[in-house]
Order: C-alpha cells, then structure tokens, then sequence
C-alpha cells in the first residue's frame, strides 16, 4: 500500500543507486582518500537502505489496513448516535437532565477535533501525532462504555428496533476495542522500523545523506563543469525528509 510520506525516502535511495552507476562508469578516477566515499561503502549504504526502507514499506501495509478497518467502526457513529437520540427521547419518562447527560456522552463519543492531525514525516512529530489519535480513539471507546451504562440504567429504554438495543451498542464496543488495538499493535514494527531507516539515512554519525553529498562534493572536484557527467550528477539530490 502507497504512502507519499514514504515517496522522499524513497527517491533518497534510487539516487544513491544513480549516483553509484555514475561513479561506477568513471572507472580508475575515481579514487576518494576518504575511505566512507568509497564505491564499495556507497553499495554497502544502497543495499542496506533498500532492505530498510522495503521493511518499512511491508510494515506499512498492515498498519494501514488496521487504520482503515478502524475508520469502517468509528465513522457511521455519528449517524447512529443522532438516531439513537431519537430514540432515547422518545422513551417514556426520559427527564431533560436525562437526555443531557446523554448528548454530553454523544459529543465526546464524537471525538470531534478542531484542528485535524496532519500525516507528517518526521519520526518525532508522527509519533506524536499517532498517541494523540491513539489516545481519542480510547478515549471515545471508553466513552461508549459509559453511554452503554447509562442505556441500561434508563427505566423503559428497551426499543425493539435491533440497531438501538444495548446488545447492539455492546458489540459496537466490542468491535472499536478490537480494531483500535489491531492499530497499537501494527504500529510499533512500523514505528521501529521507521527508526532504524530514518538512523541510516538521516540521524546516523555517517548517515546516507551526509556520505552521498559529500560523495558528490569529491565528485566536482574531479569532473569538469562543462562535462556531461558533472551535468548529470549535480542532478542527482539528497535531502533530509
């Protein structure tokens, strides 16, 4: 499954096998004294940044099923809950504080935000970003419990229509449990994995980054500026995401 938070990463990689190539058809003249700018530890960061960064891509797919599944529970409640007010006003002898207490549930049920969380491709931020969701979509769980307890302890709530039975709202529960926490456990082999690759490219003493640019820094120094293959390789970036 795609990820356009993953699309830099990637590119960072495919540049560093371009850059090789290049490295590669300049045969003998090519020769860095510093060690890290060799071709054999330019491969070495290719082939090690490309199983990292396959790792994160296989981790992502589940996560994203899991998030996806999640959305099919959580987003008809809202519809549910408006009709499900109906049907609790009209049970006989439901007081007004009654039916506050309820639309007070309803709206932390909601889990409605202001400002939406954004997808962002820094580790810290996302991490950030994920237990602040993680911790709504507990929260609204939680909050099920209690509109769950105070249907039961409503003299008269007893509707024959399935979709408003206690039952019912129980199994909603139920299932928001499971899918919320099939999310917590597929984003940790993600996050990790994010956590070693973004190490490699980005964070690491020697990071790919870092060694490519400079790479390419040895490389100006020995190609003409009017060559094609300086031309070609002042093309090839790498930035930090």
């Amino acid at each position: 499954m795609a990820s356009s938070s993953e699309v830099g990463h990637a590119k960072n990689i495919a540049n560093l096998n371009l850059l090789n190539t290049n490295i590669q058809a300049l045969g003998a003249i090519y020769v860095p004294s510093n060690p890290k700018l060799l071709l054999a530890n330019l491969q070495s960061f290719y082939t090690k940044g490309f199983s990292e960064q396959k790792i994160v891509n296989d981790s992502l797919a589940p996560y994203s099923v899991a998030v996806d599944e999640r959305e099919v529970i959580f987003k008809p409640l809202n519809r549910d809950l408006t009709k499900l007010r109906r049907a609790y006003k009209a049970t006989e002898g439901v007081t007004q504080v009654q039916l506050e207490d309820f639309m007070t549930i309803v709206r932390k049920l909601k889990g409605e935000r202001k400002t939406p969380i954004k997808e962002s491709t820094n580790l810290d931020e996302a991490a950030v970003n994920y237990s602040t969701s993680q911790l709504s979509y507990d929260q609204r769980t939680n909050n099920m419990d209690l509109l769950i307890s105070l249907l039961q302890n409503t003299p008269n709530f007893n509707p024959n229509e399935t979709e408003y039975k206690v039952a019912t709202y129980q199994n909603k529960k139920e299932q928001m449990l499971s899918k919320t926490q099939a999310v917590a456990t597929t984003y940790v082999p993600l996050n990790n994995a994010r956590s070693t690759r973004n190490t490699t490219f980005y964070n690491g003493s020697d990071n790919l980054v870092d060694v490519a640019n400079a790479a390419k820094d040895y490389l100006f120094t020995i190609l003409d500026t009017s060559s094609a293959q300086y031309k070609a390789i002042s093309r090839i970036k790498f930035k930090r995401q």
